[in-house]
């Protein structure tokens, strides 16, 4: 099944849409990751210890505006680059994110770690060009 994981903020173009940074590998590990840490409470507990809540933020199809925690792209930089520092530090807390992560990682020649922090420079960029494109407020939008 595949997976499709992009910057949103309302009032993104269509151009905006088709031009904006992606995943180097792929979206579905990073996809499957947002949908499967919901169920995690674990996880979830980890990233907030973590103080990196604002990478929990998404939309998907049937989830209304009014109820997504939009975070500017600085915070979800912010929150990205604290998960990676986690994760090179190898702090407790990564233990429960990085097996969740795992079940659908693609490992082909990295570590389950390394695809998991080639994913967070990936979520970087995509922050770093809401932010050049004038985005003050996003998500990340999860399709199947």
């Amino acid at each position: 099944m595949g997976v499709s994981v992009t910057a949103f903020w309302p009032g993104i173009t269509e151009e905006q849409i088709e031009s904006q940074p992606g995943f180097y590998s792929d979206c579905h590990p990073w996809g499957s990751f947002m949908a499967e840490r919901e169920g995690e409470p674990e996880v979830l507990d980890a990233i907030r210890k973590l103080k990196a809540d604002a990478i929990l933020t998404f939309i998907t199809d049937g989830l209304k505006h009014e109820d997504v925690r939009w975070v500017t792209p600085q915070e979800l930089r912010e929150a990205a680059n604290r998960l990676r520092d986690a994760v090179r530090a190898d702090q407790p807390e990564v233990k429960p994110i990085l097996e969740t992560y795992a079940r659908n990682a693609i490992n082909e020649d990295d570590s389950v770690a390394a695809e998991f922090i080639q994913d967070l420079d990936d979520i970087e960029s995509i922050a770093n060009w809401a932010e050049e494109e004038g985005a003050t407020r996003m998500t990340l939008e999860v399709n199947w």
